[in-house]
């Protein structure tokens, strides 16, 4: 965490509070100037049909729904889909 948190800006004042102020300065760096939108899907749609292939019967649909941010619905689609 920051030895000085009033030397950043709200938002990297919250980054680096979350990520350190390493990890701060590296994304600055790296994006300064760049409007970022982090998009609510994470994983894409190999991994999350892969995750689910190998763990129907080892997990419930909710736990892996919840394991990669979808909805039970979508989670039997995929399971039917793999049949």
């Amino acid at each position: 965490m920051s030895e000085n948190k009033e030397k950043y800006s709200q938002l990297y004042k919250e980054l680096s509070e979350l990520i350190g102020d390493v990890a701060t300065i590296k994304l600055w760096e790296h994006y300064q100037g760049l409007n970022i939108s982090f998009p609510k899907k994470l994983y894409s749609n190999e991994y999350v049909r892969n995750f689910v292939a190998e763990n129907k019967g080892k997990m419930s649909t909710k736990d892996i729904a919840k394991a990669v941010g979808l909805s039970e619905r979508r989670v039997r689609q995929i399971l039917k889909d793999l049949k």
